[in-house]
């Protein structure tokens, strides 16, 4: 018989305990960021109808084009469902859904979860892939954009990110960007057989996408091409500006990046990515969002402004690791009981419950082993210390306190040990 190899499925992989600090770090100082900012936690379902990105990101994108994970339903109805790519769509289907239009504006949304694309992973890239995101609705002033870009900056800095910048772009509203890309596709009529292949498309049905095209010739034209900033309309270039003098005032450091546009086509008006300042390619974008103030409206909901940013977990982590930024460690195994002894097995269960209700974490599995055994246990469960109880302990109604680092111990009444071990446990913290 052959033996079984089974491995994950090409482009997801297994979160192993070394790695889990750095996800519940930037789990914990997402959550405690967004909550101190307003924000409310939605959790949104890992498969929607697929209509709702086909609408609302866009058929000629590539998301929906070459990435989404269709589901073969067993259902005798015509619905298609696929994996969530990404957040906003769902989001704002929950939106219009529960009726959160009628709730008090702004709604401030965010969530946690994994997201599915089925591109060819490269490097950093995966099919299975963790995102946390925001979205605010119900607002269109300059604020909310501010808020958004610096709910971002926040969670990177509380997580201690450095050296990032914001690159920020505004790609207008349906009013001046038509002016705006019959522009464009001029500039670039003379210029067509020089595209690559993907632009040459693009340039017809996703045109503002030619700007952000990563081959290098593609991008040696798009710097000549005309700018989406000097041909905004009066209302856009003021909302703009209002949103870089916000950034200005809480000294947030960000560059004009006439050729961001985002690869979505639900985007309006403002829109940002925050990269290591080193990245002039922009291949390692951290978060990135903008403004979406048609997207409700087009999923079948009442007119409303709205603007969000999503970020990649796994890129969060690979720049914490090569910033050498350590998580915090998770509290572990602080403490064995180590008992020998039927009369001391009853003691211990007293003890172990008392410890417990104090918020220490203690492990106290009754066993025959003796001491010297189970010590080797406690350390490899890395604890700091051990209770000792043997049958004399347990009799006078003592403990044996043992440093299981520095092998020395000392004996206590049972009605103290509470106390000493909190002692010991705070005096080992403030060692680090």
């Amino acid at each position: 018989m052959s033996k079984l190899n089974f491995q994950t499925p090409r482009g997801t992989k297994d979160i192993l305990p070394d790695d889990q600090p750095y996800w519940q770090e930037i789990r914990r100082v997402t959550e405690k960021t967004l909550q101190g900012l307003g924000f409310g936690r939605i959790d949104l379902p890992h498969f929607e109808n697929c209509e709702i990105y086909k609408k609302g990101i866009g058929e000629q994108t590539d998301i929906v084009s070459k990435e989404m994970f269709a589901l073969e339903s067993r259902d005798d109805d015509d619905m298609k469902y696929c994996l969530r790519p990404e957040g906003t769509a769902g989001a704002v289907r929950a939106f219009i859904q529960n009726g959160m239009g009628s709730w008090p504006q702004p709604v401030r949304l965010y969530y946690l979860g994994a997201m599915f694309r089925h591109e060819r992973p490269q490097k950093g890239r995966f099919r299975e892939f963790y995102q946390g995101g925001v979205e605010i609705l119900g607002d269109e002033s300059a604020s909310s954009d501010y808020l958004t870009i610096m709910s971002a900056w926040e969670i990177l800095s509380r997580l201690g990110l450095k050296n990032l910048v914001v690159n920020t772009n505004s790609i207008g509203c349906p009013k001046c960007r038509p002016k705006y890309l019959a522009k464009l596709k001029k500039y670039y009529k003379d210029k067509f057989e020089d595209l690559c292949p993907e632009c040459k498309n693009r340039l017809e049905n996703n045109t503002l996408r030619v700007l952000d095209c990563k081959e290098e010739k593609c991008q040696a034209m798009a710097k000549e091409a005309p700018t989406m900033l000097d041909n905004l309309c009066p209302e856009c270039k003021t909302h703009f500006q209002e949103t870089l003098e916000l950034l200005d005032y809480f000294e947030i450091k960000y560059d004009l990046a006439p050729t961001l546009v985002r690869g979505l086509d639900y985007y309006t008006n403002t829109v940002f990515e925050i990269v290591e300042k080193n990245d002039k390619s922009r291949q390692g974008t951290i978060a990135a969002g903008g403004r979406y103030n048609g997207l409700v409206e087009l999923l079948g909901g009442a007119k409303t402004p709205a603007v969000g940013f999503s970020l990649g977990i796994e890129r969060v982590i690979n720049i914490m690791k090569e910033q050498g930024i350590e998580p915090e460690k998770p509290r572990g195994v602080e403490i064995c009981i180590l008992q020998l002894g039927e009369k001391a097995k009853e003691v211990s269960k007293k003890i172990y419950d008392e410890l417990s209700k104090n918020d220490i974490n203690v492990f106290f599995v009754p066993s025959n082993d003796g001491l010297r055994q189970q010590i080797k246990t406690a350390s490899k469960l890395g604890a700091k210390y051990a209770i000792i109880i043997g049958q004399q302990e347990a009799v006078k109604d003592e403990i044996i306190l043992r440093d299981l680092e520095g092998s020395s111990q000392e004996v206590y009444p049972a009605k103290d040990l509470v106390e000493a071990v909190k002692e010991r446990l705070i005096r080992c913290e403030c060692k680090k």
